[in-house]
């Protein structure tokens, strides 16, 4: 399973300075950059960058898109985030037998 997360933002310079806080280093990006994506091949990292992204939205305007896998793609809002984390943990959890294992 893999994570692709799409950050979106019309103001200059408004992803470099939230991945650089984020990521806690000086990034080679241009703050011109309207939209970055990454996809996540573990999927609990991506859950870090959907929570951060949500925990800060009032600090910055960027819009937040996930797709899992081929699937369809999402809008994450601060309604629907926590859905979409328990959503993630879900399908994460069923695909890897992790939880299963663990309640054993």
């Amino acid at each position: 399973m893999y994570v692709t997360v799409n950050l979106l933002s019309k103001k200059p310079g408004e992803i470099k300075n939230f991945l650089q806080r984020f990521f806690q280093k000086e990034l080679n990006m241009d703050s011109d950059v309207e939209q970055w994506v990454y996809v996540y091949h573990k999927p609990l990292e991506a859950i870090d960058m959907i929570s951060t992204v949500i925990d800060n939205s009032d600090k910055h305007k960027m819009s937040l898109f996930i797709q899992v896998n081929k699937g369809d793609i999402h809008a994450v809002t601060y309604e629907n985030c926590n859905d979409i984390i328990k959503a993630l943990l879900y399908l994460y959890y069923n695909e890897t037998g992790t939880y299963a294992s663990q309640e054993q």
